[in-house]
């Protein structure tokens, strides 16, 4: 109960910010109300203060990162630039394609074209898993972006209507199906997207906020779709744009043996969960940099903030990466605004000198890690369960700075094309 209160005080927040743009205003009488609540909201939220500190929380202040180009070696070792080999039959669009990775394979999960297995230490293409198709072991739903492999089981999860396939990569079969949890409660719609394994035969998903006021944010179900949990969703957003449904997974990764879970890009804290609770984990201190979950569907209120798209976590750093809006416009034709300048960045926190570091110059113009004699810096796409990243490279990109590649690679790129597939980076984070 107590971890749930204190999740649900985390949330509030977001109520509080929107209250706080909304009802500041010469309204006296609105502006009273907010006030009441936000004083009522403090006073409860002191009267569990001892249980939040028992929650042995990791607060990461981005307002005093240090913003600087990083070199990749300082947090990762073993670092290896591989080139996925170029077959008709496992053609990639670096544009749609993610990555994951275990002891044999390089799993490229392209959205558009399929996934792909390919040899871990040789990059060699092995064969499309599964394929498109109305087969026993096809399937003929999404991949999802990314947080949808089972790394323990070698199981990669597909959409499939109702429920979801579960396909092995080493088979390439359907080695069993999960249904989709459900509810017949209209005051409790949710969709739940790829699921993730908290143990065995126990799933959790995230839900997506469709409608901006969907009131379920996270359910834990079993293999036959029984609902075993619900957590609440508290947080609103204005919703503009009524055709559009976001789909994104969440965030999530194993650490000591649990699942902790980040919303996408609009919150700062990271969650611990499991079947029985929910509760704060990290948070981070954007100050300034807070987006604003009530205008997420609006750019120009979460212009230059940090949103938050990316966490992982070991017993030295927490990595993170974040989406940064330089630049909005406004639609005049629909009267909606949209970011025109994206810009993606990533940075890390060293758990012992309690430090964050973000990897950027201090223009946000360019960032991601640097190695030494690749002219293109990378963020982490995933890490799996040995600490191990993997990202991509776009080899068009890496044509343009061929002149001023390391001798040591150059026997790596010499006969590479614009039109192949990636070449991906592979690195350990230290211990």
């Amino acid at each position: 109960m107590v971890n749930d209160r204190i999740a649900q005080l985390m949330e509030m927040q977001y109520v509080y910010e929107r209250l706080e743009r909304e009802f500041h205003t010469d309204s006296y009488a609105y502006y009273s109300i907010y006030i009441y609540m936000k004083n009522s909201f403090l006073l409860i939220s002191f009267v569990v203060f001892l249980g939040v500190n028992a929650q042995n929380i990791t607060y990461i202040d981005l307002t005093l990162a240090k913003i600087e180009q990083i070199p990749a070696n300082r947090i990762f070792k073993e670092i290896i630039c591989l080139p996925l080999e170029t077959h008709m039959d496992g053609l990639i669009d670096f544009r749609f394609t993610t990555y994951y990775l275990n002891d044999k394979y390089i799993i490229a999960n392209d959205r558009m074209n399929g996934a792909f297995l390919f040899n871990r230490e040789k990059g060699t293409f092995i064969r499309e898993i599964s394929s498109r198709g109305q087969g026993p072991d096809d399937y003929l739903g999404l991949l999802y972006k990314n947080y949808a492999f089972d790394e323990k089981n070698s199981i990669l999860f597909v959409e499939n209507g109702n429920s979801w396939k579960c396909i092995n990569i080493e088979t390439n079969k359907v080695e069993s199906i999960i249904k989709r949890p459900i509810t017949n409660s209209e005051n409790e719609q949710f969709k739940a997207f790829a699921p993730w394994l908290i143990k065995d035969d126990i799933y959790l998903s995230f839900c997506n906020n469709s409608s901006g006021k969907n009131k379920i944010k996270l359910v834990v179900f079993d293999k036959e779709g029984t609902l075993l949990k619900k957590y609440q969703n508290y947080a609103e957003y204005n919703k503009i744009a009524k055709n559009s449904f976001p789909s994104n997974n969440g965030i999530f990764y194993y650490y000591n043996d649990h699942t902790f879970f980040k919303e996408y890009l609009y919150n700062d804290t990271v969650f611990c969960v499991d079947e029985n609770s929910l509760s704060p984990h990290i948070i981070f201190k954007l100050g300034e940099r807070q987006p604003s979950y009530y205008h997420q569907e609006e750019p120009s209120y979460n212009k230059k903030k940090y949103l938050i798209n990316f966490v992982y976590e070991s017993d030295l750093y927490v990595l993170f990466s974040f989406v940064y809006y330089t630049d909005t416009k406004t639609e005049t034709r629909l009267g909606i605004t949209d970011a025109t300048g994206v810009t993606y960045h990533t940075g890390y926190y060293d758990k012992i000198s309690k430090q964050a570091y973000i990897s950027s110059t201090s223009d946000f113009k360019q960032s991601g890690y640097i190695v030494d004699g690749i002219p293109i810096c990378f963020s982490p796409f995933y890490i799996n369960n040995k600490n191990e990243m993997i990202t991509q490279i776009d080899p068009e990109e890496l044509i343009k700075y061929k002149d001023v590649i390391g001798k040591e690679y150059l026997h790596l790129f010499q006969n590479t094309l614009e039109d192949d597939n990636p070449i991906v980076v592979i690195a350990k984070l230290k211990e």
